[in-house]
């Protein structure tokens, strides 16, 4: 008897453990689902765009732009933007398919991948773009200054005169 509520207990357990496993791979299987909707719509491909504005407006920018000139200044910044982005684009697609994930179930992210504004959950996608960018916002904020910091440190040291 004694044996049998220990088995039962153990059975309860174990029971127990793997529903609480669901939700986790639940919302792994929704963040790949999202992350696959941010590679093929290419949702992540503005950090290029973003590093470019950010660092333009940079005193460092500013410094090397009154050295060099407006346009050799630019033509540095995008060099350098080509080289730092490339490094840290799966991490930026990854920090943004989680800001996604918590929105859209993965049947969801499905439709929209496969039908793009075809898809009957396309206007639920567009509703929600601004609240996915709130949450990009903030936790791809600490990325964005990395790769900000190498495309300045980058520019800022090529722009210097050889000793």
């Amino acid at each position: 008897m004694k044996n049998s509520t220990h088995i039962a207990s153990a059975i309860r357990v174990v029971i127990a453990s793997l529903l609480m496993l669901i939700p986790i791979v639940a919302l792994a299987q929704t963040e790949e689902r999202a992350l696959k909707m941010v590679q093929v719509l290419r949702l992540g491909d503005n950090l290029s765009d973003m590093t470019y504005q950010f660092a333009k407006n940079t005193t460092t920018y500013k410094i090397v732009e009154k050295t060099l000139g407006p346009q050799k200044a630019d033509e540095l910044l995008r060099a350098e933007i080509a080289v730092a982005v490339p490094k840290h684009q799966d991490e930026w697609n990854h920090t943004l398919a989680q800001a996604w994930a918590p929105l859209m179930t993965a049947e969801e992210f499905d439709s929209v991948v496969s039908e793009k504004q075809k898809s009957p959950f396309a206007p639920k996608f567009m509703s929600l773009q601004g609240q996915a960018g709130a949450t990009m916002k903030v936790s791809a904020e600490p990325l964005l200054k990395t790769v900000l910091m190498e495309v300045l440190t980058g520019i800022f040291e090529k722009s210097m005169p050889k000793k």
